[in-house]
């Protein structure tokens, strides 16, 4: 398999290093780069869906690339790839075990890197959409949307969405296949447990009874996936389960407890049979007044993230009016509290609330995709962190001039459970000096830490402070397949 390793590394800001819990020392190295196949060789293709593991070392993602790996290079969809950051090998994660590439979309990825849940379609494993869990250490290839007796969703699931628990055992999917579902209770979330078969629905109300309705089908467009529940009653995220498996959050239509307003956000506990209510404050007790969506789940189960735009009762970020907020609220269930994520000082107060997109760390340090206003010929969604305690939002997905990518950014989002290892796609060409594909790449923010054998950093010298500014990166490609100055690695 071929491998992989980043440039060189970079240097944080320091009030964020802080904000983020390094220990002591004044400036923290962080890796920062695109991810490429090889030593000067670009993706040729667009690559989507990240997904970073628990312990940070893993990254996953679809791509049309043929040249990540020699393995199904002629074949031309979509694939599922795995890159191991701390041995740089990258794995086509949606391949047979004799060998055969083929679609894997929305990939999902298990705390240390070992299980990998992604959908496919029109495969031998089921009918329409399905849901498989490959175990990247033997190579076996599991049917997870599948009844407790083994036999796949009889009409396929949702293509929206996938999650997986830190140890691989629990994947969770939507579906409305009447061999899972009850009659007449349309698309619901379900959790299969892949050691002993069992499967959950978790998308019921605090009564028991199945949430909503819909008409069992699993077609799917472009805009569902973005829906905020899909073509069900509640949707599923991929940042849906905790790391246990036990906590699972949805964004629903229907009210799922007594007394709830439509349309917000629930959190199912599978261990107790219980539901809460997310998106809720001391002033709004029954949740927000305006429509909540998009949840994140932190792997530790105590941090949700979710969208809601227009106030809803949620609280104001600057205290007096809407025009600071984000867009974006976390909740911390341990605290119990909610806090209104700040408008980025770059953004506009007229394009308050433009953020959505979230992914969020056991920390409660938040990846968001925003609209940004910045000072050149376009307008396009960018990637910023928010860490609590240290002010509002900064931009991270900037070029070595410090500002943000000529095209959008953060269409979908990855950060481990310590906030240090980050990952996001972006089409912007600016973003590094060789990037000439015209495609949609992968993205990695890693502090060296995180990456025992540091793979990236090996051959490398300590990196200047190259931050002018807080916000301001300095870029490189991320290049596998040798160390730096073209040797191999040993």
């Amino acid at each position: 398999m071929p491998s992989a390793f980043l440039s060189r590394p970079i240097v944080l800001s320091l009030a964020l290093s802080a904000a983020l819990g390094l220990p002591g020392a004044a400036q923290a190295d962080f890796l920062y780069g695109r991810l490429v196949p090889a030593a000067g060789v670009e993706p040729n293709g667009d690559s989507n869906d990240v997904d970073v593991s628990a312990d940070g070392r893993t990254v996953v993602f679809s791509s049309s690339a043929t040249n990540w790996s020699s393995l199904g290079a002629d074949y031309h969809g979509d694939r599922a790839v795995a890159v191991d950051l701390d041995t740089g090998v990258i794995d086509i994660v949606s391949a047979s075990p004799t060998g055969t590439v083929f679609r894997g979309e929305a990939p999902v990825v298990s705390g240390d890197g070992r299980y990998v849940a992604f959908l496919t379609y029109g495969s031998s494993y089921g009918p329409s959409w399905q849901v498989l869990r490959k175990d990247r250490q033997t190579g076996a290839l599991e049917v997870a949307s599948a009844t407790a007796a083994g036999e796949p969703a009889s009409n396929g699931t949702n293509d929206n969405a996938v999650s997986i628990s830190a140890d691989g055992r629990y994947v969770a999917f939507d579906t409305g296949a009447p061999n899972l579902v009850p009659s007449g209770s349309g698309t619901q979330v379900f959790v299969k447990d892949m050691l002993t078969g069992a499967v959950e629905m978790a998308s019921v109300r605090s009564d028991g009874s199945p949430a909503g309705s819909g008409d069992g089908t699993s077609a799917k467009t472009d805009d569902s996936v973005r829906s905020p529940t899909g073509s069900g009653a509640c949707g599923l995220v991929s940042d849906a389960l905790s790391g246990s498996g036990r906590y699972l959050v949805m964004s629903c239509s229907p009210a799922m407890v007594p007394g709830a307003s439509g349309g917000q956000i629930y959190l199912r506990d599978l261990q107790s049979n219980t539901i809460e209510l997310i998106s809720r404050s001391a002033s709004a007790p029954n949740g927000s007044s305006a429509f909540a969506y998009r949840p994140a789940i932190s792997p530790n189960g105590r941090f949700v993230t979710f969208q809601s735009r227009g106030y809803g009762g949620l609280g104001y970020a600057n205290g007096a009016d809407s025009a600071g907020n984000s867009g974006v609220y976390l909740r911390d269930r341990q605290a119990g509290t909610i806090l209104p994520i700040p408008r980025a000082s770059a953004i506009p107060a007229d394009d308050y609330d433009s953020c959505g997109l979230t992914a969020v760390s056991d920390i409660g340090s938040v990846l968001l995709s925003c609209l940004y206003n910045w000072s050149g010929a376009g307008r396009f969604p960018q990637v910023l962190l928010f860490v609590p305690g240290a002010g509002a939002p900064e931009v991270l997905s900037v070029n070595a001039a410090g500002q943000p990518g000529n095209d959008a950014s953060g269409d979908t989002l990855g950060v481990n459970a310590s906030g240090l290892s980050m990952a996001w796609e972006s089409t912007a060409s600016d973003i590094v000096a060789d990037d000439h594909n015209d495609a949609r790449d992968v993205f990695l923010l890693v502090e060296e830490s995180v990456l025992t054998e540091t793979i990236f950093a090996d051959g490398f010298d300590p990196a200047p402070a190259l931050r002018r500014q807080p916000g301001h990166f300095q870029p490189a490609s991320i290049v596998p397949g040798s160390r730096p100055g073209g040797a191999a690695r040993d």
